[in-house]
């Protein structure tokens, strides 16, 4: 018997949505197939109808969380005009979604993959949504003259996505939320200072 029309997709994303809160709570090494059959009550044939494999179930999470922060983060960005203020926007939610249960786990996952072996696409898979972000505001900055203009606007993504996701171990060193806040805001005024017109 034939599937209604878009069940196919709400089993999938039920799967999901159930998934991430297995992967939230337990990890990503830890978490079997089998325990997530259970959580999501779910038959073993369908989860592995919609997916191959525990990675790609995982990746789809991730992916669909990624949607949603980035129509939030455009909601909020919608309410600022320049690119500077935007990028104090930007490390403020970047500080609060640092604390989010699931980017640990990305942070988990990348680390327990044998790097040699681990395909370029699935890294550039979950960076991707927010690096653009990060690659707009830039390229907003320069076109807007905030920003100097001899500079090159991959690298200054790359460099201030990885100084923002860098700073997210700094949740473990027992500093208050405040100041874990201030280090992202901080950040950001190292980084304009190196990229403002003169």
């Amino acid at each position: 018997m034939a599937r209604p029309a878009g069940q196919g997709e709400k089993t999938k994303k039920l799967i999901a949505d159930r998934a991430k809160v297995l992967f939230e709570q337990k990890g990503y090494a830890a978490t079997s197939m089998e325990e997530i059959r259970e959580f999501t009550q779910t038959s073993k044939g369908s989860i592995y109808y919609h997916f191959k494999s525990k990675e790609e179930l995982f990746l789809y999470a991730v992916e669909e969380s990624s949607k949603a922060w980035r129509s939030l983060w455009e909601e909020q960005a919608n309410k600022v005009n320049t690119a500077q203020e935007k990028l104090y926007l930007l490390a403020r939610y970047y500080a609060s979604d640092m604390q989010n249960p699931l980017s640990q786990i990305v942070i988990e996952y990348i680390a327990s993959e044998k790097i040699e072996h681990m395909m370029k696409e699935k890294i550039l898979r979950l960076i991707q949504p927010e690096y653009d972000v990060f690659h707009q505001i830039i390229e907003e900055g320069i076109r807007q003259h905030e920003f100097a203009s001899n500079k090159n606007v991959e690298d200054l993504a790359y460099i201030l996505y990885g100084t923002l996701t860098g700073l997210s171990v700094t949740q473990f060193f027992g500093y208050s939320e405040e100041r874990f806040y201030c280090l992202y805001e901080q950040a950001i005024e190292v980084f304009l200072y190196g990229i403002s017109r003169q």
